[in-house]
């Protein structure tokens, strides 16, 4: 078994098993884990030189032979259709193996085979120890049909081989498979993105870490937990997987006292796991653990690094709410004279523990007259804020029907939330300044628990976030780049990432696109590779104003 884990910012890998010891440690670079040096989200996965980490999106020898027009047959038994093919190469040499990377399919037509049956052990065993995938033989120049020797020693060795019929080129075999590997990826990169856009969704919601967790398992096609400080299960997809916390004490309690910089993952023949620490510094507020039956690809990896970043936030978040509760049960909700109401008297105004909505009103006129209005109907608390606006809680019925309808018609803007446990004082807090910063920047009703109103946008202040957008860029647009940079950052992101699509979107070549991207990256002092930095990046090109922009 092998287990990688990234120590002070550098994965390392420490080989577990029969005839090395414990303390054998090295860099693993081999497709898999490597070795960043560049601070980035804590606890985040990423391969150095590009911020990606995991492998890529493979076909199998069993597609390869199905595609279209090819006529490629499967002249032997043995071997597993299921066996990666990352490329195609073209080789004539008795042992192409320094040459090739591992896992392809490898074209000949045998110019410099026999049908010896040495000679073609020899060929096979140095195909297999250079990691060829499977070979593909090209009939009717050399042999008019693949060498009797050449098939038996592969089928010893479990070596598929191919026929590549006369008619068929072989530059025709490396397009056609270069073009669904092309496809392949664009696929999986559409998968991500959408999966990244659900967890963004999910983490909005009630119950958000759970529904976090659960996504992140489906993108793994295996299992998915949320770990606490203490090294106890708080959820996990499918629910069964936290009766197996104990598997991971042991590497948890190793990584604790690293904090938040070292991350881990374990690989066995079943099963690639990986566990990576929540928290923005310092110590690790807790764990969260990923596993599949396949090795992670590159975009199972972006999502979990997302998943890392919100679930992160959203605890270090919460405690910062839990600190100040006490300050918002005497401060915040008051009665006209009568000093702090508590919130255990909120049950007073006819509003049960959990189905209250939480409402802040910006008023047309007068607040006191608009928080009497509230007060007045038939269930429910209303009271004026320090800042002049108006703070209510009502029930679901009385906040969406027809008795509030006066209320609202003269506030200027009424935010109103979803249901809310009044018994959650850190969900109380927070939707009370997200309400309150919705009815600052609105107008008429906004109903908090409806996406297409808010949107992750609509958690942010507009103000703050321009400014963050401004500091974020300001490499861009202080350059004398920066509309064109903008906009081919944009036109890029739009298009997934895909730099073909980009050049067309923007007419010009893809090489150009290239050329601007690592330009933006220059000037930014970052790597678009990483998906942290996408997502930041997008949420900043949303938020900047474009005439901050320098001279062309």
């Amino acid at each position: 078994m092998g287990i990688w884990s990234r120590d002070g910012g550098c994965i390392v890998a420490r080989i577990v098993g029969e005839g090395a010891s414990n303390d054998q440690s090295s860099s693993y670079t081999e497709g898999q884990w490597s070795c960043p040096r560049a601070s980035g989200t804590s606890g985040a996965l990423t391969p150095a030189g590009t911020g990606w980490i995991g492998v890529a999106v493979p076909l199998t020898i069993a597609q390869v032979i199905a595609l279209p027009g090819l006529g490629l047959v499967l002249r032997t038994e043995a071997g597993d259709g299921r066996r990666p093919v990352r490329w195609v190469a073209t080789s004539e040499l008795t042992d192409p193996g320094p040459w090739l990377d591992g896992d392809e399919l490898l074209l000949t037509t045998g110019m410099r085979l026999s049908d010896d049956q040495a000679a073609c052990e020899t060929y096979v065993a140095a195909l297999v120890a250079g990691g060829v995938s499977a070979l593909g033989f090209g009939v009717g120049l050399s042999f008019a049909g693949i060498p009797g020797a050449l098939i038996a020693a592969a089928e010893r060795a479990a070596l598929p081989v191919i026929e590549v019929p006369t008619p068929t080129p072989f530059v025709a075999v490396s397009k056609a498979v270069s073009r669904a590997l092309a496809a392949e990826e664009y696929e999986e990169a559409e998968r991500s993105f959408e999966a990244q856009r659900a967890l963004i969704r999910a983490a909005l919601k009630e119950q958000g870490d759970a529904k976090v967790v659960a996504l992140l398992a489906r993108q793994a096609g295996g299992f998915a937990m949320l770990v606490d400080a203490g090294g106890a299960a708080v959820c996990a997809t499918p629910a069964a997987a936290a009766r197996r916390i104990d598997e991971f004490t042991l590497e948890i309690e190793r990584l604790r006292p690293r904090g938040v910089l070292a991350s881990s993952a374990i690989a066995t023949a079943e099963e690639h796991v990986a566990i990576v620490p929540l928290g923005l510094r310092g110590s690790a507020r807790g764990f969260l653990v990923v596993g599949s039956p396949r090795a992670l690809r590159a975009s199972d990896i972006a999502v979990m690094n997302l998943a890392t970043s919100l679930l992160s936030w959203g605890m270090v978040r919460g405690l910062d709410r839990g600190q100040a509760w006490n300050r918002l049960a005497i401060d915040v909700i008051r009665r006209e004279g009568s000093g702090a109401i508590p919130m255990a008297d909120l049950g007073l105004g006819g509003l049960e523990r959990d189905r209250a909505r939480i409402i802040v009103m910006t008023p047309m006129d007068d607040a006191a007259e608009l928080a009497s209005m509230l007060n007045a109907l038939p269930s429910g608390i209303a009271a004026v804020l320090d800042d002049g606006k108006v703070l209510a809680f009502l029930p679901p019925s009385v906040a969406t029907g027809h008795e509030s309808a006066h209320a609202f018609a003269a506030a200027r803007c009424a935010a109103v939330s979803g249901p809310v446990d009044l018994g959650d004082p850190r969900a109380v807090e927070a939707m009370i300044e997200r309400a309150g910063r919705a009815a600052a920047r609105g107008a008429g009703v906004v109903r908090l628990d409806d996406p297409a109103q808010t949107g992750l946008a609509g958690l942010i202040d507009p103000v703050s976030g321009r400014a963050w957008a401004h500091t974020a860029l300001l490499g861009v647009l202080a350059s004398g780049e920066a509309t064109q940079l903008l906009g081919t950052l944009r036109a890029w992101l739009d298009n997934h990432g895909q730099i073909d699509a980009t050049g067309v979107a923007l007419g010009v070549h893809r090489h150009t696109v290239r050329h601007r991207l690592r330009r933006a990256e220059s000037l930014l002092g970052v790597s678009l590779d990483a998906a942290s930095v996408r997502a930041e990046l997008w949420f900043a090109l949303e938020n900047v104003d474009s005439r901050l922009a320098g001279p062309e």
